[in-house]
């Protein structure tokens, strides 16, 4: 599966500073802004462990050999500045002593990387800079490093999960074609509605219902990455989804009104457990359950 960040380029370094300000606490971690003459080589560093961190999320998707390419070339660049700019990070640093300069990232997956970053580790030590201890590292580090942090920060609204549903027109025409049982059902639900008297306006219904589960899905497929707000969307669909048909069954509204307010209800829900999901998120997701379940369910429309 492919795993492709949230954030990217100025989004990226953004969030990184909040997980590492988050880690280190206050007067932990020292940002260094880089919009006079540029960042030196490092995002920020912290004042006790002598921790100098550079934030960097390449746009994806990627391959494993573009992703390594893509973070060698960073850890080259910006380790050359960390040695050439000897009097600025002189006067920066002050009094502390860097004893890992840190590449942090959304994700990484090769060894080389690693390799790579001990072949830097020898430049640095070989360049006899005042500012770096003896036992000195370059390090690579991924979102995961900070996970109690991302937990806390987008349980709290600091972080916010904006998923933006990747377009299901291209998927449209392939998953009806295999899935053929499942179109003739949802024909037979959209010829019961009484709001959908023609032929076209039934086709329209059907493909509605097809692009919103699908772009649910892959909004889910998203939200994995999440795994705590992850577990708790599907717990709430399947607590919805198992009274749903005795709803239906004593329900006097109809089975199409029932849904609708299902679906407000299932917005809400995650509105009150999952407070780091933007709206625009939470309806897509609320669609994919209405979707999946008139995709699905027996239901009969009246």
């Amino acid at each position: 599966m492919d795993i492709s960040p949230r954030y990217t380029g100025s989004e990226w370094q953004i969030w990184a500073d909040q997980l590492l300000q988050r880690h280190y606490g206050p007067g932990g971690y020292q940002k260094v802004p880089d919009k006079d003459q540029g960042d030196a080589g490092i995002e920020g560093f912290t004042i006790d462990k002598g921790h100098a961190y550079q934030a960097y999320g390449p746009e994806e998707p990627l391959t494993t050999t573009e992703r390594y390419k893509k973070h060698s070339a960073k850890i080259t660049r910006d380790i050359n500045k960390f040695i050439n700019n000897r009097s600025i990070l002189k006067d920066i640093f002050g009094h502390v002593v860097i004893t890992k300069w840190i590449l942090l990232v959304p994700f990484y997956d090769s060894k080389k990387i690693v390799t790579h970053a001990s072949k830097k580790t020898q430049e640095v030590l070989a360049a006899n800079l005042p500012y770096v201890s003896k036992d000195f590292r370059v390090v690579i580090e991924d979102e995961n490093a900070f996970s109690v942090e991302r937990n806390i920060l987008l349980s709290n609204s600091f972080g916010q999960i904006a998923v933006r549903p990747k377009e299901a027109e291209e998927q449209l025409g392939s998953w009806s074609k295999d899935n053929n049982n499942l179109v003739m059902k949802i024909d037979d639900k959209a010829s019961r509605l009484p709001t959908l008297i023609s032929d076209d306006a039934q086709l329209n219904f059907r493909n509605q219902i097809i692009k919103r589960y699908l772009e649910g899905q892959n909004l889910l497929e998203e939200i994995r990455k999440y795994p705590t707000t992850y577990e708790t969307i599907t717990r709430i669909k399947s607590e919805k989804e198992r009274h749903l048909e005795m709803e239906m069954l004593l329900s006097t509204k109809g089975n199409n009104r029932l849904l609708i307010d299902t679906l407000d209800t299932i917005k809400k829900a995650i509105e009150l457990e999952s407070s780091n999901i933007v709206s625009s998120t939470i309806e897509g997701i609320a669609w994919e359950c209405i979707s999946d379940w008139i995709i699905r369910c027996p239901l009969d429309f009246k």
